[in-house]
């Protein structure tokens, strides 16, 4: 679904940057694509090539310009660690979803980012916004809980063609 505004090219704190994922990010694809749990909790084809971690930052792109997702690189001290984004489907709430570097896990990089962008959907008239975790991703639950969001509901959903429990969790407006 079409977001009703565009999207930020980038959002700051004192901590971090996200900014839109651009070319020259093709390696931060290629690096995530190679954490060995990124693909298994999260839509990453696993062991991207060089020409298919470019077709998806220029995919990214695309659906950047035609406001259905945005997706932006984690940098931390100027060093890109991850990536976080946003998306809405079926006109629930928007939702956010993120994938780092080991080496960024563990210090609040990922609760801080899916923070950022709830307050700028906050701010932009959304009430809440919705995460999602496959069952069993108890660091990815953490960093929801650690965000604000409450699990609401589970479904059945598919992750690399295997049929997995999926966790819809949701932070509202204020509950931060």
């Amino acid at each position: 679904m079409v977001f009703p505004i565009p999207f930020p090219e980038q959002l700051r704190n004192d901590d971090l940057l996200l900014r839109c994922l651009t070319e020259d990010d093709w390696r931060l694809e290629y690096d995530l694509s190679r954490v060995s749990d990124v693909p298994q909790w999260t839509y990453y084809p696993p062991n991207l090539e060089e020409q298919g971690a470019r077709t998806r930052i220029v995919r990214t792109q695309e659906r950047h310009r035609n406001r259905l997702v945005a997706r932006y690189a984690i940098l931390l001290d100027g060093s890109a660690v991850g990536t976080v984004g946003m998306g809405w489907r079926d006109g629930g709430e928007p939702e956010v979803f993120y994938a780092l570097k080991r080496a960024a896990r563990g210090c609040g990089t990922a609760t801080e980012s899916v923070q950022l962008l709830a307050n700028w959907l906050f701010d932009n008239g959304f009430p809440a916004v919705a995460l999602e975790t496959v069952e069993g991703n108890t660091a990815s639950e953490r960093v929801a809980e650690r965000a604000g969001f409450r699990r609401t509901t589970s479904f059945e959903g598919s992750q690399g063609g295997t049929s997995v429990r999926v966790n819809r969790w949701l932070l509202h407006k204020g509950a931060m």
